[in-house]
C-alpha cells in the first residue's frame, strides 16, 4: 500500500507464487488489466480499495490523492485466482464489469463493490455474480457489512494459511462428536 504505482501490468506479480495477501490500496490505480495477477495461485485476499477516509479524518486530503480510482477492470483481470476468498474493490470508479470477470473465483466468499458507479445498475441476482454465487456469502453493493472473515483469520492465526471452509466463519461446519455410551447402555 502507498507505493504510488499508478498502474499494474500483466504478470507483474508472477514471481510471487506463494503470496497469500496483496494490498494495493492507495496506489493511484486507474485500471486492472487482463492477467494482472497471473501466477498468484495461492492468493487469498486482494485489496484494491479506493480512498475510504472520510472528509473529517485528519489524513483525508493525503489519502484522497493517493487513493485508487479504478475505472476499468478487464474481463481477465482475475484469471487464475482460484483460491481468492476476499476481493475488496469498494470506493473506486468502476463503471461496468464484464459478466465473466469473476469466472475463476469459485472460492470467493467476500466481495466489496460498494461506492462504485457500477453498483447503481447491478443487483445481487445479476449473472455477473453467477460464478461466485455458490460460496460468496457477502456481496456488498450498497453498504459495508463488515470484515467477519478477516477478523476470524486474525483471531485464529489462519490469515496466511490455505484454510477454506463453506460459509461464513461463525457457521463453519464442525465435525460432530460421537457420544460415548455408558456401560449401562450397552
Amino acid at each position: 500500500a502507498k507505493a504510488k504505482l499508478g498502474e499494474i501490468g500483466e504478470g507483474w506479480f508472477e514471481h510471487l507464487p506463494e503470496l497469500r495477501v496483496l494490498n494495493l490500496e492507495f496506489n493511484q490505480l486507474k485500471a486492472i488489466p487482463a492477467f494482472a495477477f497471473r501466477g498468484l495461485t495461492k492468493l487469498k485476499v486482494l485489496w484494491l480499495t479506493g480512498n475510504h477516509y472520510q472528509r473529517d479524518e485528519m489524513e483525508y486530503k493525503k489519502m484522497k490523492a493517493l487513493g485508487n480510482n479504478i475505472e476499468t477492470v478487464e474481463k481477465d483481470a482475475f484469471a487464475g485466482l482460484g483460491n481468492l476468498q476476499v476481493l475488496l474493490m469498494h470506493h473506486n470508479k468502476v463503471k461496468q464489469l464484464d459478466t465473466a470477470v469473476f469466472r475463476d473465483l469459485g472460492k470467493l466468499k467476500v466481495l466489496k463493490l460498494l461506492d462504485n458507479p457500477v453498483t447503481k445498475t447491478l443487483l445481487k441476482s445479476d449473472p455477473t455474480f453467477d460464478p461466485i454465487r455458490e460460496y460468496c456469502y457477502q456481496v456488498d453493493l450498497v453498504r459495508d457489512s463488515g470484515d467477519d472473515l478477516e477478523d476470524y483469520w486474525e483471531k485464529t492465526g489462519t490469515y496466511l494459511s490455505d484454510e477454506w471452509f463453506v460459509g461464513p466463519p461463525g457457521k463453519k461446519k464442525k465435525k460432530k462428536k460421537k457420544k460415548k455410551k455408558k456401560a449401562s447402555e450397552l
